[in-house]
């Protein structure tokens, strides 16, 4: 039965069209979750709920409203005799009256039409949406911040001859990709982008010169930028080491772990007067001062505005294979020395150096071992950078951005962007279409990013622009392997992520070739492989996949490449020291389909983060939703391998271990990663550190009541 309504009024007294479907989905949810009744007799009580607002809608000349039509389903269900669905339908709308105010408090009174639950607000609200300057009042919805982003990125086509209609049409299409929540920019995008911040550009490495003054120059462009929000890198291996002459003061050289803990405290002041970004720390495993900065984070809450990094090379790598019994040499100036142990008194003063006599085999224990104790440091495998780096004329590449994904020279920076796979699954099968679509826009709207950009540091603008690096990535792979029903850690899994990739990458690469032809090379094309190859491009690199730590919170999908580290969980202590809870959408319409949904079993899942011990799951079931924490480190590993085939980048990936794992387990994982040829990777082993930012769901407290991202036992999402 066609209804005659063409139009409605929603709460906010807007007009919108009449979608007959949309109720006769939300009469089938509400059916489903009370188990009352299936999808043939959802349809004939739309049947009768349209019939009745027909008649009403015929005696007036208003129209109706959605609270009306609201009421007319409710009535419906009653007189059907179908009370308990009619009772979930009667709660279920108090409970989004609820989340409607709520969302109106968090956002000072405004209202938006995007689908986004309580914690996505609060994420934008922290971090992106603009504010009164004096009030600190939230003064955009996510729909205008979106609308900001578009009118500015597609402006930047006037500087190359775009018409005023093609500018329109580019303008509408970002704002589509963003607001449908297929592609999110990073958030210094999101957040400058318009704005009286020309930052809108998120990773860089800055290098450092091995003196007082070149020490102290980069401290001062570092926290310029800090205040701005930019991550940073840094490679400590360039500073001399602990008790080397110093020339210029006759002195002895405190060391580079020394100049690392100066930079905490500087950026630790920084952070406390606001926005801050994060930092790397790099060093060389052939750096003599190796194991001091390897045991540099070892106490929890030291140098906490740092992670780290131990770059190892290929040289020692095999020497570790062989288990070569000679002791391991280090390099500085061109001077051979054995690795150094500094002792330090309780002020960080050293005391005492003592030249150490340690075989390959027993640096990387060293490594494994605090790793082991507390995730960190992380792993690099600096040859494998280089042998891909696109610019070698620039020389060789010593650091990595924040979190790995991105490793650049000094100065240069990338701009990150996101793909949500989530979002191109349709019917069991990706929509290629309109990934292909995607893909293409992303690339075009960080290649824009580069020329809205200006940075406070001038040798960071000398170098940025003449690269135009860029960093397409993906977050949701989790969720679209749990839509097309393929375990994460299965041969198949494995080749989805390798086949996703590949087409991610061979868009991206087109389209940077069609802007090469729009709009010319970047300036140091000359200096790349890609001259090498005869292939004009306008970006020196396109693709990475960084962690979308906060982004991929937004539209609530998995982080990265990442699995779900559990299928119900809390991420703790984000944004202003709040807790935010989920569970995970598409395992809850799992467990539905099969008429295993309840609280009970939701308790069970939230108490253990896993559903791979709650019996009442079946096995095909637990084949596909499996977490972290039920994934071998091989088969993280593996993972990492079949996106790096075809990433430009880097990737930012963790190995995530059980916490019974042993120090032997780390090594073996390091060593894998290597011979697969992964470039970067941080082993975490859950439970080993006091402050996690993960946890199980069942280790805290309740979710909060009408927090539709945790849907414990609500009547399922629908629109009337």
């Amino acid at each position: 039965m066609n209804s005659k309504i063409k139009k409605i009024t929603k709460r906010d007294g807007t007009t919108v069209d009449f979608d007959q479907q949309k109720i006769t989905d939300a009469i089938l949810a509400a059916g489903k979750a009370t188990g009352e009744f299936e999808a043939e007799e959802a349809k004939n009580l739309s049947r009768k709920v349209i019939k009745k607002l027909d008649t009403i809608a015929r005696r007036r000349e208003k129209l109706l409203a959605v609270e009306e039509i609201q009421d007319v389903v409710e009535i419906t269900l009653m007189r059907e005799d179908y009370t308990k669905t009619a009772k979930s339908y009667i709660l279920y709308r108090k409970q989004k009256e609820k989340i409607r105010e709520e969302k109106q408090n968090i956002l000072g009174g405004k209202t938006t039409e995007m689908p986004l639950s309580l914690n996505s607000l609060k994420i934008l609200v922290g971090r992106y949406l603009k504010r009164d300057p004096d009030t600190q009042k939230v003064t955009e919805t996510p729909e205008e911040m979106f609308g900001r982003v578009a009118l500015v990125l597609s402006n930047v086509e006037k500087k190359y001859g775009a018409s005023a209609s093609k500018i329109k049409k580019y303008r509408q299409d970002f704002f589509e990709a963003m607001f449908n929540l297929e592609f999110l920019p990073a958030g210094r995008t999101l957040t400058n982008a318009g704005t009286s911040t020309s930052v809108a550009s998120n990773c860089i490495v800055l290098n450092i010169e091995d003196s007082l003054s070149g020490i102290f120059t980069t401290l001062h462009d570092a926290a310029l930028l800090q205040q701005i929000g930019s991550g940073i890198g840094f490679p400590f291996h360039s500073l001399r080491p602990a008790g080397d002459f110093a020339e210029r003061t006759q002195g002895r050289a405190s060391g580079p772990v020394s100049f690392l803990r100066v930079y905490d405290e500087a950026f630790g002041v920084i952070k406390q007067q606001g926005r801050h970004g994060a930092n790397m720390g790099v060093m060389r495993v052939d750096h003599p001062d190796i194991l001091d900065f390897i045991h540099a984070k070892e106490k929890e809450g030291e140098i906490t505005n740092f992670n780290i990094s131990v770059a190892l090379t290929d040289e020692f790598m095999e020497k570790v294979k062989k288990n070569s019994s000679a002791p391991w040499k280090c390099k500085f100036g061109g001077k051979e020395t054995l690795p150094r142990k500094i002792i330090r008194d309780k002020y960080g003063k050293v005391t005492q150096i003592q030249d150490v006599k340690m075989t390959p085999s027993e640096i990387m224990a060293e490594i494994a071992s605090t790793s082991w104790s507390n995730g960190e440091p992380g792993i690099i495998f600096i040859d494998e950078i280089n042998r891909t780096n696109p610019l070698p004329g620039l020389g060789d590449i010593e650091a990595s951005n924040p979190c790995g994904e991105q490793f650049l020279h000094d100065g240069d920076v990338c701009n990150l962007g996101s793909v949500n796979l989530a979002k191109f699954a349709k019917d069991g099968k990706i929509n290629w279409q309109r990934l292909e679509e995607v893909v293409a826009l992303g690339t075009r709207m960080l290649d824009n990013v580069v020329d809205v950009t200006k940075f406070p540091v001038d040798r960071v603008n000398n170098v940025f622009r003449k690269n135009r690096r860029i960093g397409l990535g993906i977050m949701g792979f989790a969720d679209l392997l749990f839509q097309l029903e393929i375990p994460y850690n299965s041969k198949e899994g494995f080749e989805t992520g390798e086949k996703v990739m590949k087409f991610i990458n061979k868009v991206s690469h087109a389209t940077s070739q069609k802007l090469a032809k729009e709009k010319g090379v970047f300036e140091n094309y000359a200096l790349s492989s890609w001259k090498k190859k005869g292939i004009k491009m306008r970006n020196a690199a396109c693709t990475c996949i960084a962690p979308t730590g906060t982004i991929s919170m937004i539209p609530e999908v998995s982080s990265g490449i990442e699995p779900y580290f559990a299928l119900a969980f809390v991420k703790q202590r984000v944004l202003g020291n709040q807790d935010f809870y989920y569970i995970n959408p598409h395992l809850r319409e799992k467990l539905k389909e099969a008429g295993l949904y309840s609280p009970e079993i939701v308790e069970k899942i939230r108490r253990a983060g896993s559903i791979q011990d709650v019996k009442e799951i079946p096995n095909k079931i637990k084949k596909i939703f499996v977490g972290a924490l039920d994934i071998a480190p091989e088969d993280h590993i593996k993972m990492d391998v079949a996106f790096q085939k075809n990433v430009d980048n880097s990737i930012s990936k963790t190995i995530n271990l059980p916490n019974n794992s042993t120090r032997f387990d780390v090594i073996k994982a390091i060593d894998l990663a290597w011979r697969l040829k992964c470039k970067a990777f941080t082993v975490y082993r859950s439970g080993s550190r006091e402050e996690e930012v993960l946890k199980t769901a069942g280790e805290e407290k309740p979710a909060e009541s009408g927090d539709s991202a945790v849907g414990v036992g609500e009547c399922p999402d629908c629109n009337f």
